[in-house]
């Protein structure tokens, strides 16, 4: 199916030669022997790299040395992180437009995945299933009523009965169909396990290009249609238009690329390996060119029809798709260079818009000084440029880059497995035989959570629920790591000596020193705990419902985690241990309160008010406290056999399946003998009516050492340690210097969330107008009448109420835009 014989000339590269492709390979294997490097596999460079070059590309950055070989040019290479394990070597290409694919694996939108425990990768497949379905039973319905339009007015009425049934019944069956699939959708919480990629290893020698798990080539496709939906909800938040940025001014930075290989299976049972160049850095970049160029990602990497890139002369078949990427980037260049040619041609045609994306400027990796961490090295740019530079993250996003990095910092100061062997294992195992790297990638999420298996307390099996609870202990005790008791010798003024890990988590979070404790510092951790607890859930809680958990004795003291397991703290809380109770409370059932489908705890925030609310509101901290409470003062109803239940089935949850009249992750509400209550949800109201709001909270405990009540210590920590504390019946009133200056700290967070809604609604306008042209355009086509005229008033009516609070959050705005000036 080859063009190169009639290939037009134009702006639009066509894949490099096989012969050149073997050059560059030399070249590379060459380069990296010299280096010190691991270079990328053959059929990586053969399938990935060499087609994305345009003719001549190759040559231009390859030499040929006499007697020794092709290397690559001193001038189209450079070295990256030089001296350390992670370096890379980055050839300095210019790529087709068209190459590279957005990686799934960028931090920007880490928040949006699931880890990929085996249970979140079954539902994955499970939805695939359902997503074939009900394409299938769209494709049956589409037929019949097409069928059913063919027949003539003469027809005898038993065959347009039958028509009319076999609509009937593919309707029926497609919203089915779409109600599992809705199901399916729930079960994953809207969201989709991160794919684990690895070092591609051959010979038994890894590489510098990255491997996926073999999975179904629609479950391939799937993840990727999901990783651009998520590229393009975040790239809304850019102030300009990226999309007509590059077709105004092209594509200006070099971006960093990885070849990475999906390995799949066909419908037809057929194992085959799709090699694509991912984007490191510049996804949205990626994204924005697929758009000018109009390809669809997944296309691009499963198979692009072959009616899409039909050429002149050819007939179309639509059971044919183009599989290798350079018979794909041949047929959009010849497409768009003979489109280009026309002097006729449309201005704002695909070629024209697309001239300055043509070819881009690109890093490839070829080397990896140690090709194992590579996956790591990336993740770690990719974070840097978020952190650092000026591409804003999300505030989930931002926590999770700030946990990738706070892991990397006790990797780097060789403390990650003695710290994880001390506290969480209780000192069991050595800190010496303990995988780091493995364990590492698993906290982040780059792999599945059965590496910390090694953690467990004795006794317990590995399962999802004990490997998430192992999970959440670690989380806990690497971001309030514990801070040795102060030495009795140490004279008053001394610098306090704080460990070995508290030093960590202050150089990777950039915080202040240990003695200036403050409630920024606490929130700012505190939400980075959320956020990195709340990715073992399919559902996703406000990480706002986590404020006030932790306190600033946590932050400075440390948060040490219970020696007990699980089923030791659940047999404690049934011998009458309140304080088994407590932890068990405020440590494991938290994150599942907080992240469940129908979550318990809430974060309390006016955006909760409206008639559709459940329960009350609360601040987490008093819902969390009543939960405590209930314990050794019961509310009426409440038993212990009805906590213990609740505890139970809240650990479970997760795991529970869909059962008649619930989702999954739900469950029914225990009654006072711990049995399920069937007709009744456990939810927020159920919870805040069981556990009724209290007046006031008690202090924690804390099982922190006692600290030293000198005089010395009282000027550093800024406070007493035993100070006696009394709780006013009225609040103290704010004094107007404090108060303007916490008014004039939240202006900029309000006026970020006040312009996300705005931009939203706008969303849901732009949506509704191409609903109502689409429906207009649709009448049209089908020759129908016009609605009826009272229902085109009362469309008309209720428009005209949105466009009246239009007009006033105009007026609103500009008032605001008024009175900020005095600020």
């Amino acid at each position: 199916m080859s063009t190169r014989k009639t290939a037009p000339e134009g702006p639009f590269p066509y894949p490099t030669t096989p012969e050149w492709a073997e050059h560059l390979y030399e070249a590379i294997t060459n380069t990296c022997a010299a280096e010190g490097f691991a270079p990328v596999p053959r059929q990586a460079v053969l399938e990935a790299l060499a087609p994305a070059l345009g003719q001549g590309e190759a040559k231009r950055v390859t030499e040929s040395r006499r007697n020794v070989g092709r290397f690559l040019r001193a001038t189209a290479y450079h070295v990256e992180q030089r001296g350390t394990d992670g370096a890379l070597l980055l050839l300095n290409v210019a790529l087709h437009g068209a190459a590279t694919l957005p990686w799934a694996n960028n931090d920007r939108t880490r928040s949006e995945w699931l880890h990929p425990s085996p249970e979140n990768l079954a539902r994955m497949e499970e939805l695939v299933d359902q997503q074939r379905a009900v394409a299938e039973w769209t494709m049956a319905r589409e037929r019949a009523k097409t069928a059913q339009r063919a027949l003539a007015p003469t027809a005898p009425r038993a065959e347009k009965d039958a028509a009319v049934a076999a609509v009937k019944n593919a309707e029926d069956e497609l919203a089915r169909a779409q109600w599992e699939l809705q199901a399916r959708e729930q079960a994953l919480g809207g969201r989709r396990p991160l794919p684990v990629v690895r070092a591609v290893v051959e010979d038994g020698l890894p590489l510098a290009a990255l491997t996926t798990e073999e999975v179904r080539a629609e479950a391939a496709g799937e993840v990727q249609r999901y990783a651009v939906e998520m590229l393009q909800r975040r790239a809304r938040l850019r102030s300009y238009d990226l999309v007509e940025s590059l077709v105004q001014e092209g594509q200006r930075e070099s971006t960093v690329v990885v070849l990475q290989r999906t390995p799949v299976v066909g419908r037809d049972g057929v194992r085959r390996h799709i090699w694509r160049g991912r984007q490191v850095t510049g996804n949205n970049r990626g994204d924005a060119r697929l758009q000018v160029l109009e390809v669809v990602a997944q296309q691009l990497l499963t198979g692009m029809p072959q009616y899409l890139l039909r050429l002149e002369g050819e007939e179309e078949n639509r059971r044919l798709v183009l599989l290798g990427l350079g018979e794909i980037l041949r047929r959009i260049s010849t497409l768009l260079n003979t489109e280009y040619a026309d002097p006729d041609r449309d201005l704002e045609g695909r070629a024209e818009r697309a001239l300055r994306v043509a070819q881009v400027p690109a890093r490839v990796v070829v080397g990896a000084r140690t090709p194992e961490r590579l996956e790591e090295s990336l993740r770690q740019l990719n974070v840097h440029d978020h952190l650092r530079g000026q591409l804003n993250y999300g505030e989930m996003d931002r926590s999770l880059g700030l946990w990738s990095t706070l892991v990397k910092a006790y990797q780097a100061q060789g403390v990650l497995g003695e710290l994880l062997a001390k506290e969480v294992a209780e000192g069991r195992i050595r800190a010496g035989d303990l995988d780091e790297d493995a364990i590492a990638d698993s906290l982040v999420g780059a792999r599945a959570l059965d590496e910390l298996a090694v953690l467990l307390p004795p006794g317990d099996e590995v399962s999802a629920l004990t490997l998430r609870d192992v999970a959440v202990r670690c989380a806990t005790v690497m971001v309030f790591p514990p801070v040795p008791p102060r030495p009795e010798n140490l004279p008053p003024r001394a610098h306090m000596p704080t460990g070995r890990y508290w030093p960590v988590v202050r150089t990777a979070l950039q915080e202040a020193s240990w003695a200036q404790s403050s409630t920024a510092r606490t929130d700012r951790r505190t939400d980075m705990w959320a956020a990195v607890v709340s990715q073992h859930f399919s559902h996703r809680g406000n990480p706002l419902a986590a404020r006030g958990l932790f306190s600033a004795r946590d932050v400075q003291y440390g948060a040490r985690p219970d020696a007990r397991s699980l089923l030791s703290l659940l047999t404690a809380c049934r011998q009458r241990d309140a304080e088994a109770w407590e932890v068990l409370v405020r440590r494991h059932l938290v994150p599942g309160l907080i992240n469940a489908p129908e979550p318990f705890v809430t974060a309390g925030q006016g955006s909760e008010k409206g008639e559709d609310r459940k329960g009350v509101r609360r601040t987490p901290v008093n819902a969390v406290q009543a939960l405590v409470n209930a314990y050794t003062a019961p509310p009426e109803g409440v038993t212990r056999e009805l906590l213990i239940a609740f505890a139970e089935a809240v650990l479970r949850a997760p795991e529970s399946m869909a059962g008649a009249g619930l989702v999954p992750g739900t469950f029914w509400a225990p009654d006072a003998h711990g049995n399920p209550r069937e007709g009744t949800l456990a939810d927020k109201k159920w919870f805040d009516t069981t556990f009724p709001k209290i007046a006031s909270s008690r202090k924690r405990k804390t099982a922190e050492p006692p600290v030293d009540d000198s005089a010395g210590e009282e000027s550093e920590k800024g406070e007493e340690s035993d100070t006696t504390t009394e709780e006013l019946d009225e609040e103290i009133p704010e004094d107007a210097l404090t108060r303007m200056t916490r008014l004039r700290s939240d202006l900029s967070s309000v006026v970020d969330s006040s312009r996300d809604s705005v931009t939203t609604a706008a969303e849901q306008l732009r949506t509704l107008l191409a609903h109502i042209e689409d429906a207009v355009q649709a009448r049209e086509e089908a020759g129908a009448q016009k609605e009826h005229p009272d229902a085109r008033i009362l469309y008309a009516e209720e428009l005209g109420e949105v466009k009246k609070q239009g007009v006033e959050i105009a007026q609103l705005l500009d008032a605001a835009a008024l009175t900020v000036m005095s600020l």
